[in-house]
């Protein structure tokens, strides 16, 4: 079993470790730096935190001012 992050996993705080992708569907992804963004996705927003990119996928509703 491995003991280190995987590739969804938060990095270290504060570092740009993740991207959010687009795909022509209208789907979206939080996808690691150190990935190849596959074909048919497109940088959405990123590369920036974990943190960062997940608020992004975050309904609008859900999201406190």
């Amino acid at each position: 079993m491995s003991t280190g992050n995987g590739p969804f996993d938060p990095g270290p705080e504060g570092r740009a470790t993740h991207l959010v992708l687009e795909n022509t569907a209208g789907r979206v992804s939080l996808w690691p730096v150190w990935r190849e963004v596959p074909a048919g996705w497109s940088v959405r927003f990123g590369p920036a935190p974990h943190a960062a990119c997940a608020a992004t996928l975050e309904p609008a509703t859900r999201r406190t001012p």
